[in-house]
């Protein structure tokens, strides 16, 4: 597999880019899905990152994005925390406490999430480290999200004070690295991106 997924000189706009790579990480069977998250888990359990952080806020994967969870059975002794949609009236997500019990309540894009007052609730500011899906991303640490910008308000105090709070780690399958993304002005750069393949350290 290719160091970055196959693109023209010019890339597509975000929305043709978002359609592409989303088909492409679909199209992955689920023997190459498993085999992408084992390498992906070894990796991250390999790196200094991981092995520092006791707090550390993961995703329940959607949409053919690369599995993190195995890191739970990896890390007995860390705390993981899953993200809960803001509430009515919030604009930034909320962390509960997550030992790796199955979810039955699905937020309104289908995607399992703790019950607020289910678990123990962390600040995101509080979290040493979050594992964060995106769609696409390149080398220097840019990531295209799926457009709802929750990752970006909940971790915006990091522009105000640059360094705080968790390291902001990029997890994806290597199909979806690109040679380049436009930067907007509220996007949240990443620290790390880790793939299946490697990892980029961009900050």
């Amino acid at each position: 597999m290719s160091d970055s997924a196959t693109l023209p000189s010019a890339l597509p706009a975000k929305t043709q880019l978002r359609k592409q790579i989303r088909a492409a990480r679909r199209g992955l069977t689920t023997n190459q899905q498993r085999r992408a998250s084992r390498r992906l888990c070894q990796r991250l359990a390999r790196s200094p990152e991981m092995q520092r952080a006791r707090h550390i806020g993961i995703y329940w994967p959607m949409d053919g994005e690369i599995d993190p969870r195995p890191l739970l059975a990896r890390f007995p002794g860390k705390h993981f925390y899953l993200p809960a949609l803001p509430r009515p009236g919030r604009t930034t997500m909320t962390f509960i406490h997550w030992p790796g019990a199955l979810l039955r309540y699905r937020n309104r894009y289908g995607i399992p999430e703790p019950v607020i007052g289910g678990g123990a609730v962390r600040a995101p500011q509080k979290l040493d480290m979050v594992l964060v899906p995106l769609v696409a991303f390149d080398p220097s640490g840019a990531r295209l999200g799926m457009g709802a910008g929750y990752y970006d308000r909940t971790f915006a105090f990091k522009h105000l004070r640059p360094g705080s709070g968790p390291q902001l780690v990029g997890v994806a399958h290597q199909l979806q690295c690109v040679p380049k993304l436009p930067a907007e002005s509220w996007d949240i750069p990443l620290a790390l991106v880790a793939t299946d393949q490697r990892l980029y350290r961009c900050r």
